[in-house]
Formats: C-alpha cells, structure tokens, sequence
C-alpha cells in the first residue's frame, strides 16, 4: 500500500519571544511517524489564520512568510515524490534530513557550485585555467544575488530547480546587470555544466532546464579587411619597438595564433606540413586541442627576420613578444598612426586570418576549424556567421555581374 504523506502549520503557543510573539511549526506524518520543525518565523496570535494555515493580510511580512510556508510544502511534496520515483526505502525522517540539507542526495546549487570548482583548483594547470575558474565563481556570485533579490535566500536545493528558475534568472542578469545575449548564454552554460556533473553524481535525475531557449544573436566580427593589413603592413616607425609589434600582429594575422601561443611559440613547433612546406604545430591553450596550420610566405618571412634577435636567440623562441599589457598599448599606437579606427588586438588579428586570409579566400569552413583548432565545425560555424553572410553576399554579387541579363 502506498504511504501518504500530510503536512501541516501551527502556531506554537507554548513558546513566545519577548515581542509577545509565536514560532510557526510544520508538521510533517508518515504512515504513524511524524517530526515537528520549527520554520523560523514569529507572529502575533491575532495574525495567524489556523483553518488556511497561513498568516492574514497582505502586509509585506505576511506574503514573506505565506510565500515561506508554500515553498516549504512543496519541497516536502517534491521530496516525498522523487523517494516514491527511486523506489527505494524511506521513512518521515529522510524526508527531514533532506529538507535540511543533510542528504548527501539532497545537494543544494551553491553546494554543487563549490564541489565543482574545488574539483576545476585541484586540476589548476592540468585542464583547467585560473581565468576558467574565476567565471565559474562570478556565475556563484550571480546566483547567490538573484536567489537574495528574488526570494530572501542564499541557497536553493537542486531539486527546487526548474524552467520558471532560469528565466527568472536571465531577467535578473539583464535587468540589474544589462548582461547581453551572449554573457547570459555564458552563465547558463557553467550552470548546465554543473548540474549535469551533479546528475553523473546521482544528486538529480534528470536536467531541471529541458526547453530552456536563449535567443543568441549573430555574433558581429570585428576584423581588418585587406586593404588595412596593407596599410599596416606598409608602416616604417623610426621607434623599433612599434615595428616589432606590428610584425607580431601581421605574423597572428596570418597564423591566427591567439597571444598566449605567439607568446610561447619556437622552433621546436615548425614542422613540415602534408604539402612538405612548413607548418606550425601546436596546442591550443583554451581548448588543449593539437592543431597544425600552415606557415604562409608572410609569416615565414617575419620568423626570419627575427631569427637572430637577441631576445629571440635567449629565449628560443620565434618572436620578441612583449607582456599582453605592454603589445595591447603599443597596438593602439599603431591604429592611432594608421588611421586604423578599429581596435587592434591580438583578438582581431585572428579574426582577420580567419575571415580576410581564409574565408575571403575560399578556404573551406572545416579546413578553417582544423587550422583555428576548434573542437567542431559548428564552433567555427557559429563564431563566423556573419562573416559567412557576408562572403555569400558577396559570392551572389559576383555571379550576377557574370551572367547575361
């Protein structure tokens, strides 16, 4: 025979505070077996209603503590629901203990937040970066504020998750915040990657988010076209350390090496490619994926015009590269002297081999992937839309100007 579960408040009038005030209790039966707990609230005898089990009036402190009162129940429904699902053994005081956080079952998000990061530091450098576990511990932050604006908690339990949460949750970002899209997109992703850690655990069953849509909009490439890589590329500073830096960005610019891999890469990383000409082989560092990418006549032009650098020959590797502060700054004097009004970045340089040198060149999208080291075409689908867009335009444009009227 199934059990049945009922729960139920009163006002504990054996117990007052110096306020004159009662503690509200729940009382929750099993099959003969029952605890009481207290919910850690005070009120007036006058304003508790004991037939609908919830305090009178509208009054702020009411609709706080009703609002406590129904939440409380339907975790105990909720709780006693999936012990009936897992079929499994379970009495009234599981039932607490979960309620209190004391069933290792009954993981809380900040909970499963914190055993996840704590697993990412143990990893530190071995998978994982410290700019990957700062993000996760902003989106930590963000809930913990949320959950306070919203509901006057810190916590919420993993089984209280649903589809109602993370649409609050979104509006609370770009309300309070003015998040976009895409940062929003970014504190799903850490939290979906928590929960589904915590389903391979066994803390839930299922993913609490199923039909979550977020509306991503096409991502606007900012890259150099072909005619302002010349421009750069054409300058002569009479301050050496501006030719070294618009060097290294021509060489990204024609590699789509990222500044930590520019920064690091030697000799030790040219090899000879599937043409017999060289290539660079390398790690990505944000995905530690074994990418190859060819060393074009320009790039290989600039390694050889630093090979016999004192910095290079020092150090082994194939460039001078300064601190990403100090080659960020010395870019935007090159912009500044070039009549270049986008921002040059290590970031841009790479966008324009993606786009200008390859793209705009008929390189085929999953040969790109390869050479950006992506860990799927769709990445590279998706970070280039817009660029894809544009080339089709461009493509239909032509061939229209080519056929008869």
């Amino acid at each position: 025979m199934k059990s049945k579960i009922f729960v139920r408040f009163w006002l504990h009038k054996s117990k007052m505070n110096s306020n004159g005030e009662h503690p509200i209790y729940m009382r929750v039966r099993i099959d003969g077996e029952f605890f009481i707990k207290s919910i850690g609230r005070y009120i007036k005898p006058s304003t508790w209603d004991k037939s609908a089990m919830k305090v009178k009036g509208m009054s702020n402190d009411a609709t706080l503590i009703n609002n406590q009162i129904d939440t409380l129940k339907v975790n105990v429904y909720q709780i006693f629901n999936q012990y009936n699902l897992l079929g499994k053994p379970f009495s009234v005081f599981d039932i607490k203990s979960a309620i209190e956080g004391k069933d290792k079952y009954q993981l809380t998000l900040i909970q499963a937040f914190n055993e996840h990061i704590t697993d990412m530091t143990k990893l530190l450098g071995k998978g994982y970066e410290l700019v990957t576990i700062n993000s996760y511990n902003i989106t930590k932050r963000r809930i913990k504020q949320f959950l306070q604006a919203k509901y006057k908690r810190n916590d919420i339990n993993l089984y209280e998750l649903n589809l109602n949460f993370i649409n609050e949750f979104e509006v609370f970002l770009r309300d309070k915040y003015n998040n976009s899209s895409a940062t929003c997109y970014k504190h799903y992703q850490r939290i979906a990657k928590v929960l589904n850690k915590s389903m391979e655990r066994g803390y839930i069953e299922k993913f609490p988010f199923s039909g979550y849509k977020l509306r991503m909009p096409k991502k606007q490439i900012e890259y150099l076209t072909k005619n302002e890589i010349s421009r750069i590329e054409a300058l002569e500073f009479t301050i050496e350390r501006l030719n070294i830096i618009r060097d290294i960005f021509i060489f990204c610019c024609y590699t789509g090496l990222a500044y930590c891999e520019v920064e690091s890469v030697t000799r030790i990383n040219i090899i000879e490619g599937i043409d017999g000409s060289p290539w660079l082989k390398l790690i990505r560092k944000k995905t530690k994926r074994e990418y190859q990418v060819p060393l074009l006549p320009k790039a290989l032009s600039i390694i050889d015009k630093y090979e016999s650098h004192p910095k290079c020959i020092q150090s082994g590797k194939l460039l001078p590269v300064p601190s990403n502060v100090k080659y960020n700054a010395y870019l935007k004097e090159i912009a500044d002297l070039s009549g270049i009004e986008k921002n040059l970045t290590t970031h841009i340089a790479r966008k324009t081999f993606a786009s200008t040198i390859m793209l705009a060149n008929g390189v085929n999208i999953a040969v790109l992937s390869k050479f950006l080291g992506h860990s799927s075409i769709q990445i590279t689908l998706d970070s280039y839309a817009t660029v894809i867009d544009e080339l089709i335009l461009s493509n239909i444009k032509m061939l229209k100007s080519k056929l008869p009227d």
